[in-house]
């Protein structure tokens, strides 16, 4: 089983650390990995959606009516 635990950085819009270990193997190392925190106002200021393009493939990100986020292809 993995635990993971997030640690929030103090700098706004920096990043967040998520430390992931495995409860089976108790001496195996600490995993920490960095992960990139976007503030959804930032993202899409006064629009509704974004596209993000990701190799070859493009993706719309948008907000529906009840606040919630989808990413569709």
């Amino acid at each position: 089983m993995k635990i993971i635990t997030s640690i929030a950085s103090k700098a706004p819009l920096d990043m967040d650390i998520a430390m992931v270990t495995n409860e089976d193997e108790a001496h195996s190392a600490l995993k920490i990995t960095s992960i990139k925190k976007l503030n959804s106002e930032k993202l899409f200021g006064d629009s509704n959606e974004v596209m993000i393009q990701h190799q070859e493939e493009t993706y719309v990100l948008r907000i529906t009516k009840q606040n919630k986020l989808i990413l569709t292809k």
